[in-house]
């Protein structure tokens, strides 16, 4: 039987032995550092060329992101020598969530530059295996050193003395160079999976925007309307009579304000004074997709009331007031109301920020384009709580939208690209106002096809969901294969 020693419990292999990280190198005072302090390198030093940085964004557990790089100067660089990298050099975190994350330095840089979360070790390649060390640094064993010496938790972090003093499992060098042969053998069956797995995640991404197409352009509800064409009003009809209504409605209280102050109108120059919404332009029209007949397309504020803006209200987790909810609480169309503030409300307020079953909420905020413009649905359950000001409640006028049929077409691609497009800033945050929300294009159909469009869309979205939930599932798993894999390798027990 072979002779083992048993260390930060691991048991080696006969021939092995275990070492600090600073054991493998040469000089570890020169060859494991870290990333200058912060005041060593500032974010507005950073060039688009020159000498490139990495980040902590760009280390990945057994490889390295080349994406979003930053530069400097070369002078800059020279006064940084000290921090620098090499092609084959060990670069591993020491501050995030996860840290202790380790890729290669990749061969794409002749040289670089490490930021402060970041350390760099530089080991003899006729000694050690470097790869094997970075897949050794990212094995369970030695991820539970970083868990179990990690300081803070806003910005958990190790300092350089802990990462030098890593307890490693050091295979004989022969042997060090099968593991990680055998390593990426396995590993390549298995990435293998995972980009299949990914392919399929891009394609129901692209199948649910199909089914969201289809929805707002009456394909879903074809044979519907064949047996029900001549039972429906057509949506052109009733959308005039209702923006009739609501200007009659307007003239009627302007009315009743001027007789309030005692007035009497002479004439009906004071009804023209009742704003609607432009008309679709030609050239508006000519980037539409085509609707069946009966369907029409209008602005949304054509289809909801006035939108309301949120409370700007400070908020905290004291759950002695009323549940405000804000942008984390917007999750693919629906309210979570996991993470929740509140604050003081009196009945005014309460008033004005009211929600109502049906009432959509929707970003008009946010850094990421892509959240701008995503809304969520107020359920009967959701009528308790009040909106935060980055949010935007759009209520739909119940003769003409329903709620959830305006969701799936806000979330078409043909709508985000309106969005995106009216939303999209260079300055960092990207904003959608009430005005803007109002102008866009949406087709609409009867109350009644919505509502059968609705059910069509959820059948389909469901099955997408679950499928979308195994592949998730199996990405997990194949992750949790690796973390099997190391564990082995690195105890020995991979031939």
């Amino acid at each position: 039987m072979s002779e083992v020693v048993e260390i930060e419990n691991i048991q080696l292999p006969e021939g092995w032995v275990m070492a600090l990280l600073a054991d493998l190198a040469e000089n570890p005072k020169n060859d494991i550092v870290d990333g200058p302090f912060g005041s060593n390198l500032k974010a507005n030093e950073y060039t688009e060329t020159g000498v490139p940085i990495v980040r902590l964004q760009n280390i990945k557990r057994n490889y390295f992101l080349n994406k979003n790089i930053k530069c400097v100067t070369t002078k800059k660089a020279k006064q940084l020598a000290r921090h620098s990298f090499m092609p084959g050099d060990l670069l591993i975190t020491k501050l995030g969530a996860p840290l202790g994350v380790a890729c290669i330095a990749p061969h794409d840089f002749q040289e670089g530059i490490i930021v402060a979360d970041i350390v760099r070790a530089r080991l003899p390649e006729d000694k050690v295996n470097t790869k094997y060390i970075a897949y050794l640094i990212n094995s369970p064993s030695v991820i539970q050193q970083f868990k179990r010496n990690t300081k803070g938790t806003t910005r958990p972090r190790v300092n350089l003395k802990f990462m030098r003093s890593l307890q490693l499992p050091i295979a004989p060098y022969e042997q060090q160079k099968h593991i990680v042969t055998k390593i990426e053998e396995l590993f390549s069956h298995i990435d293998a999976g995972i980009e299949a797995l990914k392919k399929s995640q891009q394609l129901l991404k692209q199948y649910r925007q199909s089914v969201l197409k289809a929805a707002v352009t009456g394909e879903l509800t074809k044979e519907w309307r064949k047996a029900n064409k001549n039972k429906l009003e057509p949506a052109s009809q009733l959308l005039e009579r209702i923006l009739k209504e609501r200007r009659q409605k307007w003239e009627e209280q302007q009315l009743k304000q001027f007789q309030a102050k005692g007035k009497v109108p002479k004439d009906d120059k004071w009804k023209g004074k009742h704003k609607e919404l432009a008309l679709i332009t030609g050239e508006e029209r000519e980037t539409l997709p085509e609707i069946p007949v009966g369907w029409v397309y209008t602005r949304l504020g054509n289809v909801i009331e006035e939108p309301k803006y949120g409370t700007s209200k400070k908020c905290s987790y004291d759950s002695s007031g009323i549940g405000v909810l804000r942008i984390p609480n917007i999750a693919n169309g629906k309210i979570d109301s996991e993470d929740l503030k509140f604050a003081q409300f009196d009945d005014s307020e309460v008033r004005t920020y009211q929600l109502l079953e049906d009432d959509i909420l929707t970003i008009r905020s946010n850094g990421s384009i892509k959240l701008v413009g995503k809304c969520a649905l107020i359920d009967a359950n959701m009528t308790e709580y009040l909106y935060a000001g980055y949010l935007i409640r759009l209520r739909p006028n119940k003769r003409l939208a329903d709620g959830s049929y305006l969701i799936n077409a806000l979330n078409s691609a043909y709508l985000r690209n309106q969005i995106e497009s009216k939303a999209k800033s260079t300055s960092g945050v990207n904003n959608i106002n009430s005005g803007e929300l109002q102008a866009l294009i949406i087709p609409i159909c009867s109350k009644e096809e919505q509502i059968l469009v609705n059910v069509q869309v959820d059948q389909r979205l469901e099955s997408i969901d679950r499928l979308a939930l195994e592949i998730e599932r199996q990405l997990v798993k194949a992750e949790k294969n690796k973390q099997s894999i190391l564990a082995s390798a690195f105890l020995g027990r991979i031939q």
